[in-house]
């Protein structure tokens, strides 16, 4: 009896999902999120699985449903995303038909594969408008012209140039029908958002202020929201993690400008029972070429994030069920670390990563008449600032803005007399409590006619830091300012521990008899 080569075509297709399954790998979104927002970040010339879909047919129908467990939706402008369909129009009674990627995902069965969904939004793939796995693309480009008799809300032009009459803009538009119609369509465990803080404000219908915005970036800067759960289990319902006396606005029919409508809350942070929070706020180092950088605020979605805004944003917009949040930017103004501080979440980890991983800090562009140490004693500002409430909360003394920037100011002054040459994340913690305060409102960086936030901290939000059990932070490259830190925690004596390099723990209170 003669023995017959068997070849892999002739396996089985069980067998053969087997084999390409082995042959997949960690895609770019669970571990890029991390770096400075790009818009061709999650791109992988490691695609296994797209190379076995072009072998056959048989082979990319069994590999399709894994090509697709991670999507990639790219688009060019935020009115291809926002384009709502009006009454006489057939998506009404077929709402994925006017996406061509949901009409791809439906058609061919896959939404109910995909684990992440990740929407880019940048001028950049302007000319490459796609939808894609991390592993496949799909063209997406007739979106425009098929949107042409569409309703917008607010067209990227005209929020531009609103911004430019205007310190602080609320995007009012209801954008509700479209994570309705995502999340009736698939089930994702993650969703990320990758745009500019002006985009990201009008897909969550919140605040941004763009009265800084030049100081921090003349070109497009993209921030990252990413929102994920561990598993598919049920948890409460929309309604019931609205926050409390917060009425929900009634969606209107007529076709009003956006800035007559009534305000209306975004569905995202509720639709699905989120327990991990990621903002990533890329690069603040144009911002210190600046004089008196740390007055200025750059454009961030944080404050509405945290409620630190005036009606209607005066709310938090982080739902009950998330307990773990990672706070991710390259050199932040310790004043606008200080707002996560201050409005902190009711969570039990907290990640921050306040250095560059990448070579940034060798660029001499963006270096251009930036002192480095002011980099360096504004890390140690919001490091100062973020152990003193760990540490202390309850004893920690409410600062209002202006006596926080006043106070980052003698920190760093300290910080130079004391420490010439060595980057400490805990000098001092006492320097920020034992500030002087001379009773003023504290409203950052508003003069007359523009915008202002609230003056002093929510007491809920300092509260907060007593049910935190878990502070991690990414910047792992200054050893020496670790070790202050870990001396700082150990004479504390309020329970906090090192669980490993770059970790605090602190373990519960024992019950009282």
């Amino acid at each position: 009896m003669s023995d017959q080569a068997v070849t892999i075509g002739a396996l089985p297709p069980e067998l053969l999902r087997q084999v390409f399954d082995a042959l997949d790998h960690i895609p770019p979104s669970d571990h890029r999120l991390n770096e400075q927002p790009d818009s061709d970040m999650l791109r992988d010339s490691n695609c296994p699985l797209k190379n076995i879909s072009l072998v056959s047919k048989q082979w990319r129908e069994i590999v399709l449903p894994m090509l697709f467990r991670h999507v990639v939706w790219r688009l060019p402008s935020c009115d291809h995303l926002l384009a709502y369909p009006n009454e006489d129009s057939h998506s009404q009674s077929d709402p994925f038909g006017s996406i061509p990627i949901l009409v791809f995902l439906h058609s061919n069965d896959l939404a109910r594969h995909v684990r992440s969904l990740t929407i880019i939004v940048c001028r950049k793939v302007a000319s490459s408008c796609d939808a894609t796995s991390e592993e496949d693309t799909l063209s997406a480009s007739g979106i425009a012209q098929r949107k042409r008799e569409r309703w917008y809300t607010t067209s990227d032009t005209q929020a531009q140039y609103l911004a430019q009459t205007s310190s602080a803009m609320i995007y009012r538009g209801n954008n509700n029908w479209l994570w309705q119609m995502l999340f009736d369509m698939m089930d994702p465990l993650r969703l990320t958002l990758i745009a500019s803080p002006q985009t990201l404000a009008r897909l969550l219908s919140c605040m941004v202020f763009f009265g800084d915005a030049d100081f921090f970036s003349t070109e497009e800067r993209l921030h990252i929201l990413s929102l994920s759960r561990d598993s598919y289990s049920k948890g409460p319902s929309a309604l019931s993690l609205q926050p409390r006396g917060t009425p929900q606005a009634v969606p209107q029919t007529s076709h009003k400008c956006a800035t007559e409508r009534e305000y209306i809350r975004t569905e995202l942070f509720t639709i699905r029972p989120w327990t991990h929070l990621l903002l990533n706020e890329n690069s603040s180092i144009r911002v210190y070429r600046t004089y008196h950088f740390f007055d200025r605020r750059p454009p961030s979605i944080l404050t509405s994030l945290l409620g630190w805004e005036e009606a209607p944003l005066n709310f938090m917009m982080v739902p009950p069920t998330i307990t773990s949040l990672s706070y991710i930017a390259i050199f932040p103004i310790a004043s606008h670390f200080s707002m996560l501080v201050y409005r902190l979440p009711r969570i039990k980890n907290l990640y921050l990563q306040l250095v560059p991983r990448n070579d940034i800090l060798l660029d001499k562009k963006e270096m251009d008449h930036v002192n480095a140490s002011d980099l360096w004693l504004e890390r140690n500002s919001c490091y100062q600032l973020a152990m003193q409430y760990m540490l202390v909360p309850m004893a920690a003394a409410p600062l209002s803005h202006t006596s926080s920037n006043n106070n980052n100011n003698n920190n760093n002054n300290n910080n130079n007399n004391n420490n010439n040459n060595n980057n400490n994340i805990i000098n001092t913690i006492n320097n920020n409590g034992d500030s002087d305060d001379d009773g003023e409102d504290g409203n950052l960086n508003a003069g007359p006619g523009e915008h202002a936030v609230v003056g002093n901290p929510d007491p809920g939000g300092i509260y907060n830091w007593e049910h935190l059990r878990r502070l991690e932070t990414g910047d792992l490259s200054d050893r020496e300012a670790w070790l202050d830190a870990v001396d700082w925690v150990e004479e504390s004596q309020t329970g906090w521990r090192v669980e490993r390099y770059g970790v605090f723990v602190k373990e519960p209170r024992a019950p009282q008899v």
